[in-house]
């Protein structure tokens, strides 16, 4: 019977053995994996490699567009009517309006600017001399 028992001890712990092993190894394995405060990182950033000669040629393709902006105050069916506001907001502006012709109304415009930020700026002067419907236009 004593030796049954010894028998049983040593059956137990070989079982247990296994497991002990690779909880270490585990264990171990984990340890190896993390940073420690002596390792230095390097964190690499992807290299964008541009062919210079189709930039070149791409932007040969490209064509600059002209725009001219002015600020509306007014669209007419009649030109005399077109003339006559024309004059009125010439004296709230102290500026000479334009009276053009664009297919079958007459436009009263005012300003002439190569940048749309600039008759955006012009633009809100209009609107606070009274002219609230007017708004930035590109001409040709």
């Amino acid at each position: 019977m004593f030796n049954k028992n010894v028998k049983n001890i040593i059956m137990k712990k070989i079982y247990i053995f296994p497991f002990v092993l690779m909880a270490f190894i585990v264990v171990s394995l984990m340890s190896s994996c993390s940073p420690s405060d002596e390792e230095d990182i390097y964190v690499l950033r992807d290299t964008v490699v541009l062919n210079v000669d189709t930039l070149i040629k791409e932007q040969r393709n490209v064509q600059k567009v002209n725009l001219t902006f002015v600020i509306q105050l007014a669209a007419f069916k009649e030109q005399g009517y077109a003339d006559a506001f024309s004059v009125s907001a010439k004296e709230k502006l102290n500026s000479i309006p334009d009276v053009r012709k664009s297919g079958s109304v007459f436009l009263v415009t005012v300003g002439k600017f190569f940048d749309a930020a600039s008759a955006q700026d012009y633009l809100t002067f209009v609107k606070s001399k009274g002219f609230t419907n007017a708004f930035v236009k590109s001409i040709n």
